[in-house]
């Protein structure tokens, strides 16, 4: 009974939050207690925006709570690490289907990955 409460009172104040340019993966993270506080979003990739230093992904974890959102961003920068069977590769090598657990902090009011560790390549 008490789990299902914390879940009612946690997706309650999930639907209040407001929009921010990351939408409703921003308010999750960006509403941590510690603007410096890690978190953790698991997702699936859609594209690799190098230009914009970005990730467009479809969530379907943050903080350990299930959520759905498609288009959700995530910034990257140099100090990005991508790991793959305890091998390090670059975020442009990230595919569109690849799965991922992402790492990281609220940087000036963006989400920036500091770990993606690729949980399934899409190229089996």
């Amino acid at each position: 009974m008490r789990k299902a409460s914390f879940l009612l009172i946690a997706l309650t104040l999930l639907a209040a939050c407001g929009s921010s340019s990351l939408g409703d993966l921003g308010n999750i993270i960006l509403g941590s207690p510690s603007a410096q506080q890690a978190s953790d979003v698991v997702g699936t990739v859609n594209s690799v925006d190098t230009a914009n230093q970005m990730i467009n992904l479809n969530v379907n974890t943050v903080n350990n709570l299930r959520t759905t959102q498609n288009g959700q961003s995530v910034y990257y920068d140099n100090n990005t690490r991508v790991v793959y069977n305890n091998q390090s590769f670059n975020v442009t090598d990230l595919e569109r289907g690849d799965q991922v657990s992402i790492r990281g902090a609220n940087n000036g009011g963006r989400y920036v990955a500091e770990t993606i560790t690729v949980t399934r390549n899409v190229r089996g």
